[in-house]
């Protein structure tokens, strides 16, 4: 694993078939404002008849469910399926085929019937999710503009007993886990670059924390340009790239007071941000680069402020609850995610880019946190120990088919998700 003798996430983790189907479940998810397209699935006899069909639909559905796009009516599979008929139908997924070769033809469900997508696939070959996947992602990115999910890649923070943290990347299904970082240290806090390029997070060994910059591009074998950015001693961490990644804002305290900082790539110079009392932390930008939330005790709590790039002015934005923290921006700027202590248990909120309209994304028994929106705003990541030991859970932006992300074995804590359009690296 490249901590010496530790056992090999850095290859493959043994995983455990997951459990999509919990009746156990305690994360109760209000809508959020996105709504799913209803796709019906049509078939017909002799399509179903032909050889390798059987095998593909059940792979079709559950991306088609993955994607965070659709909700199902019709089909085979459990994957986001409704349980009754829709009172709109907004598309219709359509097969037909001969031989080995299978037409997929996707209409819009108005009366022209208009068709958005069509693509032929040859069952003679092996109906691999690899396959399935890139369909999808085809017609997610024909019907959104935007590059499908599906195989992305989600950073995060993995703990094997008797083991250091470790950074650790998987694909949007959990398939297999990859090393990223290589110390004998504690990692933690990964943060994607916009581009995937590049991941910054937080290394803290005996004489302190530091901020390093991971570059995934390589040469020769190796990454290039990965480096510390800070001092390896006092209370460095952090490290949200700015959204043309030519800035990284994070924490530093060079004099003892824990404040932000803005790190420039092509001066190499660094700039302070913040000259308050207290520790301010989990810098995070927005979408035009004119703002950036993060967390300060200054106020003897933990609490979320909005920092304005130009005058360097703050503002805070939460005052319910003594604990508030890990803010995201939406991928729009519109929308905040953040954690808000209730009673004993942390839980995952939205409020609006003002402080304001607080609506609760989760609730129950357990601790649910660290959430994370998907590069394309429709689905978050978390990590929540409702199995006793924390672990990380996707759901729909609308607050449906939640499902385990991970298949790591019973004792491996996950936390930190970062999630990013590039796909897992090799």
């Amino acid at each position: 694993m490249a901590l010496g003798a530790a056992p090999a996430p850095a290859q493959e983790v043994a995983q455990a078939p997951p459990a999509y189907d919990d009746p156990a479940q305690d994360i109760l998810i209000e809508g959020i404002g996105f709504s799913k397209l209803i796709l019906e699935i049509e078939q017909n006899g002799a399509v179903a008849r032909l050889p390798g069909f059987a095998g593909l639909l059940p792979l079709l559905e559950k991306n088609l469910c993955w994607s965070g796009l659709f909700s199902l009516h019709g089909g085979v599979s459990r994957h986001c399926r409704l349980r009754s008929r829709p009172s709109r139908t907004d598309m219709r997924l359509r097969f037909a085929g001969s031989g080995t070769a299978l037409g997929v033809r996707l209409q819009d469900a108005g009366p022209e019937e208009l068709v958005l997508f069509e693509d032929v696939l040859e069952l003679a070959e092996p109906v691999t999710e690899e396959r399935v996947i890139d369909l999808v992602n085809r017609i997610a990115q024909r019907i959104t503009g935007e590059p499908g999910l599906l195989g992305s890649t989600i950073a995060f923070v993995l703990r094997q007993p008797g083991y250091s943290k470790v950074i650790v990347a998987t694909t949007t299904h959990g398939e297999r886990l990859k090393l990223i970082s290589a110390n004998r240290d504690i990692s933690l806090l990964p943060h994607w670059s916009p581009s995937g390029d590049a991941l910054a997070y937080t290394v803290l060994g005996r004489n302190g924390s530091a901020v390093y910059y991971h570059s995934m591009l390589r040469e020769g074998g190796l990454n290039r340009e990965s480096r510390f950015l800070t001092a390896r001693t006092g209370l460095n961490s952090g490290g949200a790239f700015s959204p043309d990644e030519r800035r990284l804002a994070f924490t530093m305290s060079p004099n003892g007071s824990a404040d932000l900082y803005e790190y420039d790539f092509q001066s190499g110079r660094t700039r302070r941000l913040t000259f308050r009392d207290g520790i301010e932390t989990s810098a995070v930008w927005s979408p035009s680069a004119k703002e950036l939330l993060f967390v300060s005790d200054r106020s003897g709590t933990p609490q979320i402020y909005l920092l304005d790039m130009e005058s360097l002015e703050d503002l805070r934005l939460t005052f319910e609850s003594g604990y508030n923290a890990d803010p995201k921006w939406s991928p729009d700027g519109e929308q905040i995610l953040f954690t808000k202590r209730i009673g004993r248990t942390d839980q995952i909120h939205i409020m609006d880019r003002y402080g304001e309209n607080v609506r609760s994304v989760t609730s129950g028994p357990h601790d649910s946190e660290q959430a994370e929106w998907s590069p394309d705003g429709k689905q978050i990541v978390f990590t929540s120990n409702r199995s006793g030991v924390f672990k990380l859970y996707v759901v729909s932006a609308d607050g449906t088919n939640l499902r385990r992300l991970t298949h790591t074995p019973e004792r491996f804590e996950e936390s930190s998700p970062s999630w990013t359009w590039r796909r897992m690296p090799r």
